[in-house]
């Protein structure tokens, strides 16, 4: 690992995934950072943790105010340069925090993010994670209208807290919010070659027509019309 590349924490937020979070861990031993879960919900998620060598911390999620608050309160205990952020229904690459702490040789770096991949061998989800988690991103960023997605992102912690962290207040699309928040602290770069593996169980549930209007109303609300809709899907 290059001497020179920043130091890293993982922020994990995991409420009620044990059946899926050991994968996550799993997929981060041995990779070259601090990881700090936070756990919230009655199941064996934060047994599953404690137990986990790639784990180092493991904290409550007392307040249990939804996925924004878990992530800030990890990113607040981490002493990093760079805290990466990622779900605990993901499955990360053995390479993922070395490819997101390069970049922050760049001192004029804020944030970077990359595409979703799907779990699984279905062609219709391979098709369409591409076209919606890959390359809408890969169109959308040159306009500057960065959306660094919750699952695969990092930020320079310094100026993360300086922003406040992710809007605590937002029921959904609190990631695409402060990516665009982010924009005023540096470049935000987007690391095509930088993949996470993310479960499909919320378009199989939800169905991608639904997601498609659920995003477009927040599109429209958020950023064009400046309000925040009262919509707890992702809550």
């Amino acid at each position: 690992m290059n001497a020179d590349w920043p130091e890293a924490a993982v922020v994990i937020a995991a409420y009620e995934e044990a059946d899926s979070v050991g994968r996550t861990f799993d997929a981060l031993a041995g990779q070259d950072a601090e990881v700090i879960v936070v756990v919230g919900g009655d199941d064996e998620t934060a047994e599953i943790a404690i137990a986990h060598d790639a784990v180092d911390r493991v904290l409550c999620d007392e307040a249990e105010d939804g996925p924004s608050a878990a992530r800030n309160q990890g990113a607040r205990a981490a002493s990093a340069e760079v805290v990466c952020f990622t779900d605990a229904d993901t499955v990360v690459p053995n390479y993922w925090v070395a490819k997101h702490r390069r970049h922050y040789t760049d001192d004029t770096v804020a944030g970077v993010g990359g595409p979703l991949r799907p779990q699984g061998n279905s062609t219709k989800h391979r098709i369409l994670f591409k076209l919606l988690s890959d390359y809408w991103y890969r169109a959308a960023w040159p306009v500057g209208f960065v959306q660094q997605s919750g699952n695969n992102c990092s930020y320079r912690r310094s100026a993360f807290l300086e922003a406040g962290g992710f809007d605590e207040e937002i029921p959904f699309m609190e990631d695409t919010e402060l990516s665009l928040r982010m924009k005023h602290y540096g470049r935000i770069v987007y690391d095509k070659e930088c993949p996470v593996y993310t479960s499909t169980r919320r378009q199989t549930n939800q169905g991608y027509v639904g997601l498609f209007l659920t995003y477009v109303r927040g599109y429209l609300d958020y950023f064009v019309l400046d309000r925040r809709p009262d919509n707890g899907y992702f809550k």
